[in-house]
């Protein structure tokens, strides 16, 4: 088995047995990982939001580029979209790791939005503009 399938069971064990399957992809995982995010913002369960924020950090930073390309596109891009996980982003995203999402996020966020993640993160917005996206 796969690390990422390892580390995505250990992640969300109760689909073990979806991410067991072959035909289960990392955006599979990830298009679940999404949603079972949302949740522990809502009811603070810290400990599964540092399981799953972890295994996202994890493929982001593996050489592979179906990883870290799927945690890219199937879940930092969509952290925008939900209340909860805007708001925490800073909390939860390392800041390099927002600095090389920037990018996706600012397809997907409005200007006001974006600086405003960006002051959370202590960018200049000189510096954004030219070094960053």
């Amino acid at each position: 088995m796969s690390a990422w399938r390892k580390r995505a069971i250990e992640c969300l064990p109760a689909s073990k047995r979806e991410f067991e399957d072959p035909e289960t992809s990392i955006y599979t995982v990830f298009m679940e990982l999404l949603p079972a995010t949302v949740a522990p913002h809502r009811n603070n369960d810290t400990t599964q939001l540092k399981k799953n924020y972890d295994f996202a950090e994890w493929c982001f930073r593996q050489k592979s580029e179906e990883l870290w390309s799927a945690a890219g596109v199937s879940f930092y891009e969509h952290l925008g979209d939900t209340t909860e996980t805007l708001q925490a982003m800073h909390l939860w995203v390392k800041r390099d790791i927002y600095i090389e999402i920037r990018p996706l996020l600012k397809q997907r966020l409005d200007e006001a939005t974006l600086k405003a993640i960006d002051g959370l993160y202590g960018l200049q917005n000189d510096k954004v503009k030219h070094g960053y996206s």
